[in-house]
């Protein structure tokens, strides 16, 4: 189980670039932002009130631009 988890953060990190859309949900709901800063297991997203979120990678959905 934790080598599927593994893998599946590697993808949506090689999917993801600096300033790229993105959501996560949260207690307080979904959040929409773009990424700031990309580490090994976590993000730094700011969310669109400009407040910034320390986000895991498995939480992270990648947004299609429309």
């Amino acid at each position: 189980m934790e080598e599927l988890r593994a893998r599946q953060e590697l993808d949506v990190l090689s999917l993801l670039t600096l300033g790229q859309a993105i959501s996560f949900e949260t207690h307080e709901g979904q959040i929409f932002g773009r990424v700031i800063k990309i580490n090994c297991k976590t993000v730094v997203v700011q969310s669109e009130n400009n407040r910034q979120w320390k986000v895991l990678v498995g939480l992270i959905q990648p947004l299609r631009n429309v």
